[in-house]
């Protein structure tokens, strides 16, 4: 049949359907002088695109849903992952660390017990919240005083549920009731033979090394969000016997919404629970943190693939990342790199890895031993992997923003909160991240929507550095920017040494100008034809006394210092060193994490 050339299947809204039908039926010579406006065959067309606009956007949705790329439902795209032996990550209950002290009142023990599920309560802008101890802990004191430090109390309070094993039941299902659940916390037991075998299983996330008596369990989520308990096969994982009472504990939270309680009380009577009478006293030593919602359809969607490409190994920097955020949830970003990619001091044979916890501060020693310890199963024999803190790259931005005061009823400090506000949630949605650029035009442009009245945003900014040597030692200090620097640009916070004066760090010495210009009129650069940096000391009389301390290199951003001896800060958080970088867009390189100076930034409003 030949093809018709009046039938047009470019668009399939309501009304371009209804009118290439109107087209299609005009051009048959049978109803050529129709009215199709005033007739009943109007209505027949209604039915007919309607009908057809159904169909084209059910096959349009369905199709869409059977790709990971393009599913919208969050059944489809946990569907895809489970392909890809994916599990979405759950809500992470948020940790807090404290001292606990108990004080004996009446009564006499060597021992007290603070059981596994002891209960705290804190808040802040959000509410309330319970905390509870992950696990016992037995403290012992020959006085009547009991303590214990950095006790961990997660956010969530615990519950159980039973299940009754059937293997007359097809594909039985274990499907945990709280879709709040924390998956880091859940912990299984079954009893068989009426109690008289009990065994605690472990979670397990492949086969390897698995027998038919393996006590496992396998975590899987399920279409609608919730998560369901998998057990082994007889092959692959011991299968439970039919009758067996399964007990699944674990925490329901309420994710990133109880972050940042500072102060915490006890709700359980310890001194009771342990027979005797006794006064508790809690101080906070980290407030609470890392706390987060469930995993979003985009990260299921992003990271979904890249588990499937890892194969539970560590050889490309993407497999090491991948592993660390899959089985460390606590992490937030993680940049990795060879030891033969390091400026100056190329380490063969060693990967670099740099993470940071979802409150944005260095992990703990304990986290990092974990990691190593778990990489090192993974990766090849002759790398050794090394844990770097992340080295903080702050922009300190000086932005002037141009007000027509005719089109908004708002004042200069209206005006100044809102973009405040606006560069705080660029610095958390966009930066605080590792090997990422900061592009200056998008952040202007982002600034310039603030507000209709804003016509024009003028930013200029520092990047900042900070060393911490180790006080009453001597020894080498550093500043690796990793990005152009403008010579002259560079200056220190003041510090006191060990000769009892203060000085600066600076790369501009007035009695010795060695700055000179180069190229044409209106196209020029400044060089320093001697690349060193010079301690300035600050006196009373202002003299100029400079000593030569080390060299800088410009180009890569790298300030080398030789040993120094510092006494004091002078009130700073270590050596703040800052300069002007010479490109606009501002990069993040091996372990540098970038993000704004907030408590510096510089804001003015002018009038247009």
């Amino acid at each position: 049949m030949a093809a018709n050339s009046s039938l047009s299947l470019v668009s399939l809204d309501f009304d371009s359907l209804k009118s290439n039908f109107k087209t299609y039926l005009q051009s048959q010579s049978v109803f050529r002088d129709y009215d199709f406006e005033g007739s009943n065959i109007n209505v027949l067309l209604d039915i007919l695109s309607y009908n057809s606009y159904l169909n084209a956007f059910y096959l349009n949705m369905a199709v869409s849903e059977g790709f990971l790329d393009s599913a919208q439902s969050l059944s489809s795209v946990i569907s895809h992952a489970k392909e890809l032996n994916y599990i979405p990550r759950s809500a992470l209950s948020a940790k807090a660390l404290i001292n606990l002290t108990i004080n004996i009142l009446s009564g006499s023990t060597n021992t007290i017990e603070i059981p596994k599920g002891t209960t705290f309560s804190g808040s802040n802008a959000n509410g309330n919240f319970i905390y509870t101890t992950a696990e016992n802990h037995i403290l012992t004191s020959t006085s009547s005083s009991f303590s214990i430090s950095n006790l961990a109390i997660y956010e969530g309070t615990y519950i159980n549920e039973t299940f009754i094993i059937d293997n007359s039941i097809e594909n039985q299902k274990f499907i945990l009731s709280n879709k709040n659940v924390d998956t880091t916390s859940i912990a299984v037991t079954v009893a068989e033979n009426n109690g008289l075998n009990v065994n605690d299983y472990s979670q397990a996330t492949n086969l390897y090394g698995l027998t038919n008596n393996s006590t496992i369990y396998f975590i899987q989520a399920t279409l609608d969000g919730s998560y369901e308990i998998v057990f082994g096969d007889g092959v692959f994982g011991y299968m439970p016997q039919n009758n067996a009472t399964l007990l699944v504990t674990y925490r329901i939270t309420n994710g990133i919404t109880s972050n940042g309680i500072t102060q915490f009380n006890i709700d359980k009577d310890i001194g009771a629970y342990n027979s005797v009478s006794a006064g508790v006293t809690v101080s906070t030593i980290s407030p609470s943190t890392d706390g987060d919602n469930a995993e979003t359809i985009e990260s299921i969607r992003y990271r979904a693939p890249k588990h499937y490409q890892t194969q539970d190994r560590a050889i490309t920097t993407s497999d090491y990342a991948n592993i660390i955020y899959e089985n460390f949830p606590e992490v937030k970003a993680v940049n990795v790199y060879g030891g033969e990619t390091l400026y100056g001091s190329v380490e063969y044979g060693k990967v670099f890895i740099s993470t940071v916890s979802r409150s944005g501060a260095t992990i703990t020693n304990i986290l990092k031993t974990d990691i190593i310890n778990y990489i090192s199963n993974k990766n090849s024999i002759a790398i050794t992997p090394v844990i770097v803190d992340p080295d903080f790259l702050y922009i300190v931005p000086t932005l002037t923003a141009t007000v027509n005061f005719n089109q908004t009823n708002m004042s200069p400090a209206d005006i100044k909160s809102l973009i405040l506000t606006s560069v705080s949630s660029y610095n958390s949605s966009v930066l605080q991240n590792f090997n990422m650029v900061f592009r200056y035009s998008k952040f202007v442009s982002v600034l310039n929507n603030v507000d209709p009245s804003i016509e024009s945003i003028q930013l200029s900014n520092l990047i900042k550095k900070i060393a911490n040597p180790t006080l009453n030692k001597n020894f080498p200090v550093s500043f690796s920017f990793n990005n152009q620097l403008v010579p002259g640009t560079v200056v220190s916070s003041q510090f006191l040494l060990s000769d009892g004066n203060t000085y600066v760090i600076t790369d501009y010495n007035p009695n010795n100008n060695t700055f000179v210009r180069t190229g044409s009129q209106s196209n020029f650069d400044i060089i320093n034809t001697n690349q060193v940096v010079y301690l300035k000391q600050i006196t009373s009389t202002n003299s100029q006394n400079y000593t030569v301390v080390g060299t800088i290199d410009y180009n890569n951003g790298i300030i080398s210092i030789k040993s120094i001896t510092v006494l004091d800060f002078l009130g700073s958080p270590g050596i703040v060193c800052t300069a002007t970088p010479k490109l606009e867009d501002i990069y993040a390189t091996k372990n540098d994490l970038i993000e704004f100076d907030l408590d510096n930034i510089n804001i003015s409003v002018v009038s247009s």
